[in-house]
């Protein structure tokens, strides 16, 4: 038969099938719906009891009834998978209903579990039942209920999504295009195959298009879910497999032994590169190559939440990496003992303290750690700030834990929120430590990820991530601007007699612990940066300043330090945050410096030569 005439015979039947597979396969609009709810947000009233804490786990809800129901805000038509996770007494199944139709059963057990349950396909927006059907003697606990639109992703371009989920037209002429471009390249591979006198690629490649169409269209008939790819990169990926199968036809000169050799020496010396490069990252450790930190805080019973010990890696959203201490603490290892002649600095506070948005060695403890040793004295700091902690968590943390260290001087700061008066039981029931124990589970399985053991992948997450982490920061942050910031502060604080006996009854508490303990207390107020120049923002550090001296706390004015700067937005990381840039920390950790020379506190046996 002439080639002209097997191209076609060949070609036809090819491209229809991989119309069809295209049309079926083929979304524009390859979005991901995902969402997690509390029980509370969704669960119907009467059928469930009130939020409590239940098997370990806050905020979980149990059935009142025997048909308890939950009503499920769904965004738009579409196909999810449930994510239920739950408790279910007893020795029978509970039966799970979805908009009426039978979904599946929750397996009983002692232990939490987790349910997958496909919806309906294209189920409509508005507000999606699901009621369970619980047998006699059971009972149902809730903890967390979430959907989303896809069991399998890749980015936004490929989503494996459940049979029968909404998809977005393409557009009329994508298809006819994808067609004539794979047609044209068939027929280039035909006609170079002509013009060479020899038998070439091209039924080979139109064969294995044809194949995979065909995959694809008993795959979406059959499977119970279905495949949803961007048309363009659908189109590449059919030209990929024609290239592919084309290559694969050629006929390389040489016995077959041959070419299996060429290949192995070529992903030989690949891997080899690569596990040069491995052993190399792992011999010199540099902070990108570390994996990233899902949460460097976790639960606590005695405070709500604090630094989890023993994290480290880098906080890619902010752009910095972290180090926490096997004490909690962020920065090196150093035993709890205090060895002879050490003096020793404890660093108590919230993320201004900790040093959110800068490195390590920036933040102000860290310099004033140096700052002491250039002047000749044998100095430790010791950085206890927890990001989110209040003043009350700072003192519990001094009474409970902080003395044990032994510090020769304490260092605390205040930011705005600390200055209002807080209980710690307070504290440990509010929704960042119900989160924090709630996302204990989940931040156990990601540590435990297989991928991030290796450098070479760390590297290659953590600069892709970070390219991004400033722009995210900017998108995320509440005060770009110190004048954005100043619309959100509180003012005359100081003119507000409440407030005022607030912050002297918890400077009180601190007074009594400093003279129980013997042990000097600096207080500093690090000011928000929108209250800088506004005189009116400024009652809560005139009302720190003013009880502080009266309780014989030695002060530092952080407000009137840095209303001396010329510019006072080079100290703060706006627009990418409101924390303090290094140049703040390098101020304040210069001042400390000063204090402490001139306080008189530093011993003389921790002196040594400079």
């Amino acid at each position: 038969m002439p080639r002209q005439g097997r191209f076609w015979i060949l070609s036809v039947p090819a491209l229809l099938l991989v119309a069809f597979a295209f049309h079926l396969a083929a979304d524009s609009g390859t979005r991901l719906l995902r969402r997690r709810f509390r029980p509370k947000a969704v669960v119907i009233s009467g059928d469930w009891s009130a939020p409590a804490l239940r098997r370990g786990r806050a905020g979980a809800v149990e059935s009142r009834t025997a048909r308890p129901r939950l009503a499920l805000p769904i965004p738009k038509a579409d196909a999810f998978l449930l994510r239920i996770f739950y408790v279910l007494e007893g020795s029978a199944p509970a039966r799970v209903t979805i908009a009426g139709r039978p979904a599946g059963a929750l397996a009983p057990g002692p232990g939490w579990r987790k349910a997958v349950l496909r919806t309906p396909a294209a189920v409509p927006a508005g507000k999606l039942a699901v009621a369970f059907e619980v047998p006699a003697g059971g009972r149902l606990i809730l903890r967390r209920i979430g959907y989303r639109n896809y069991l399998f992703r890749l980015g936004q371009i490929l989503l494996l999504k459940p049979a029968g989920a909404a998809r977005t037209p393409y557009r009329g002429g994508t298809l006819a295009a994808a067609l004539a471009a794979l047609l044209a390249l068939w027929a280039a591979l035909s006609l170079r195959a002509g013009r060479g006198g020899r038998r070439g690629p091209a039924p080979r490649a139109i064969l294995s298009a044809g194949a995979f169409g065909l995959l694809l269209i008993l795959h979406q008939a059959a499977s119970p879910y279905s495949v949803h790819v961007r048309p363009v990169f659908l189109a590449a990926l059919f030209a990929a497999i024609t290239l592919g199968a084309a290559a694969a036809g050629r006929r390389a000169p040489g016995s077959g032994r041959l070419r299996l050799k060429r290949a192995g020496l070529v992903l030989g010396g690949l891997a080899a590169a690569l596990a040069i490069a491995e052993g190399a990252l792992r011999l010199w450790d540099p902070p990108i190559s570390r994996p990233r930190i899902r949460s460097h805080a976790r639960y606590s019973p005695a405070y709500g939440w604090t630094n989890r010990p023993g994290a480290r890696g880098w906080q890619v959203d902010a752009g910095y990496h972290i180090r926490i201490n096997r004490h909690g603490h962020r920065g090196p290892e150093y035993p709890a003992e205090k060895r002879p002649g050490v003096f020793r600095i404890l660093g108590l506070g919230d993320s201004f303290t900790f040093g959110w948005g800068v490195e390590e060695e920036q933040t102000f403890l860290r310099l004033l750690e140096r700052r002491l040793r250039a002047a000749g004295h044998e100095v430790e700091t010791l950085n206890a700030g927890v990001s989110g902690w209040h003043s009350v968590h700072s003192l519990a943390y001094l009474q409970r834990d902080g003395v044990r260290f032994r510090p020769d001087l304490i260092v605390m700061t205040f930011f705005v929120d600390d200055v209002y008066f807080k209980t710690l039981d307070s504290l440990r029931g509010s929704q960042l430590a119900i989160d924090m124990r709630e996302e204990e589970e989940l931040i156990a399985r990601y540590r435990g990820g297989f991928a991030r053991r290796w450098k070479l992948y760390n590297v290659w997450f953590n600069h892709r991530r970070l390219r991004r982490a400033v722009a995210k920061q900017r998108a995320l942050n509440p005060f770009p601007s110190l004048e954005e910031e100043r619309k959100a502060l509180k003012r005359d604080f100081d003119k507000k007699p409440e407030r005022v006996a607030g912050l002297a009854r918890m400077i009180g508490r601190w007074e009594k612990v400093r003279d129980r303990l013997g042990i000097p207390v600096i207080f500093a107020y690090i000011p928000p940066g929108g209250s800088l120049g506004a005189p009116a923002l400024q009652g809560e550090a005139r009302a720190m300043r003013r009880l502080s001296r009266a309780a014989r706390f030695p002060y530092l004015d952080v407000l009137s330090l840095f209303e001396r700067v010329p510019d006072p937005r080079t100290l703060y990381l706006h627009p990418r945050d409101w924390h303090m840039s290094a140049a703040g920390h390098a101020l304040v950790a210069d001042a400390l410096t000063r204090m402490a020379l001139e306080g008189g506190w530093l011993k003389q046996k921790g002196k040594h030569a400079p």
